[in-house]
């Protein structure tokens, strides 16, 4: 978790500044809503649990609850120092992940509209990733089991084609032929191709040339898909709403 205050110091610090009666309960709401990729303050008192006038009574009294906003914070691990004091914290990861869900990766496969899709996708951070360029993917097979089970997911780094080494797990992203998570090698007879395996006997090894890859990333971290957890699955749901329209509007054009 990035928790960085203390409820008491936080609570503190916004007694000093209701003091001043400046306009932090907006500015705080407008950050969170930004954090949660939503707009509305409807949208808002769902995360929350609250009813919708709530918010606006917490404008008009220049005051909000802090249980019910740390306790999101908690949930999605925002920063708490961005959220209530619009501050990041220095030398803190600023690393934020998309997540390519299994409605996306054709789209995104395919490379059409990629800044725009990106925008959009639901993000988070992981204090293990340190690279620039990363990804969540979500396996929409078990090909990889027992090591990856079907609709987790797989955090990944980009990383350059000739760095990759031999029995290192890639997900390898072509505009022909799609999306694959596989354990990856250089074939034997030909420096160009990449042989893809798999742990699940079931499936037959693949190849894949050099010049059908647009993208590598390899595998740093995987996290478990918990159909019980609805509470946290509900902000990529509400993304997959955006993720739809966008695709709508693609389509249209």
């Amino acid at each position: 978790m990035n928790l960085i205050l203390s409820l008491d110091k936080v609570t503190i610090h916004f007694a000093n500044i209701q003091e001043n009666k400046s306009q932090n309960a907006i500015s705080v709401i407008s950050r969170l809503k930004k954090a949660l990729k939503i707009k509305t303050d409807i949208e808002l008192s769902e995360f929350l649990n609250i009813k919708p006038n709530t918010i606006s009574t917490w404008k008009k009294r220049d005051s909000v609850d802090f249980d019910s906003i740390i306790t999101i914070c908690e949930l999605y691990e925002l920063d708490l120092n961005e959220i209530f004091l619009n501050k990041k914290k220095i030398g803190a990861y600023t690393n934020h992940t998309p997540l390519i869900s299994r409605e996306v990766q054709f789209q995104y496969a395919k490379g059409n509209d990629n800044v725009s899709l990106l925008d959009i996708l639901p993000k988070y951070s992981f204090p293990f990733i340190i690279a620039d360029d990363s990804r969540v993917f979500q396996v929409v097979s078990n090909n990889m089991f027992p090591i990856i089970d079907e609709n987790s997911f797989v955090v990944c780094e980009k990383i350059d084609i000739d760095q990759i080494e031999n029995d290192s797990i890639i997900v390898f992203v072509s505009g022909e032929k799609g999306l694959f998570i596989n354990r990856v090698a250089k074939s034997t007879y030909d420096d160009s191709v990449f042989v893809l395996s798999n742990e699940n006997d079931f499936y037959s090894s693949t190849k894949l040339n050099i010049s059908e890859i647009s993208e590598a990333w390899v595998v740093r971290g995987i996290l478990s898909y918990d159909i019980n957890n609805a509470n946290k699955f509900k902000f990529i749901n509400e993304s997959i709403k955006k993720i739809n329209k966008f695709l709508d509007n693609a389509k249209v054009k």
